[in-house]
């Protein structure tokens, strides 16, 4: 295998995952608080007031409501949005640009929004890399799902 095809090591892949986690955190957190504005400042939304201090209540959307668990489920979607858009187009996150390291279908194609989709779902929480352990290629749950590589650009 030539250098320019070689793998990305899974300590690069890593340090480039923190790297878009925080990105993607921040994505998130931002879009969520400004989502979460917007309906408590409308009439949308049923809220429920809650007693701070003796003096003082704020207004809050409901923890057990479905505004709430769609809100919760930015958290995901968001993170997605960014890994999906970032792979399918470019090859790589802002993370994977700095870590020198490339993503492709197995067939030298663009990754699709369903091998994104395959590669995000089978990186959740970390389980694609616990794979990678007993993998005999080494090779992560979302790189064997999703016919994709990661790859070291020089």
């Amino acid at each position: 295998m030539n250098t320019q095809n070689a793998p990305a090591s899974l300590g690069k892949r890593f340090l480039a995952i923190i790297y878009d986690l925080l990105i993607a955190f921040f994505l998130s957190f931002i879009f969520t608080l400004i989502i979460q504005s917007m309906l408590i400042g409308s009439d949308l939304v049923e809220l429920k007031s809650v007693q701070i201090s003796k003096t003082e209540t704020i207004s809050t959307i409901p923890a057990d409501s479905i505004t709430s668990t769609l809100l919760k489920s930015l958290w995901l979607v968001i993170p997605f949005l960014y890994f999906g858009y970032y792979w399918t187009k470019h090859g790589q996150t802002l993370g994977m640009k700095v870590w020198k390291i490339k993503a492709f279908s197995i067939n030298n194609q663009p990754i699709t929004w369903i091998q994104a989709s395959l590669r995000y779902f089978g990186a959740l929480f970390g389980i694609g890399f616990l794979w990678a352990i007993i993998d005999k290629e080494h090779l992560p749950l979302q790189d064997r799902l999703s016919n994709t590589r990661f790859i070291r650009q020089n």
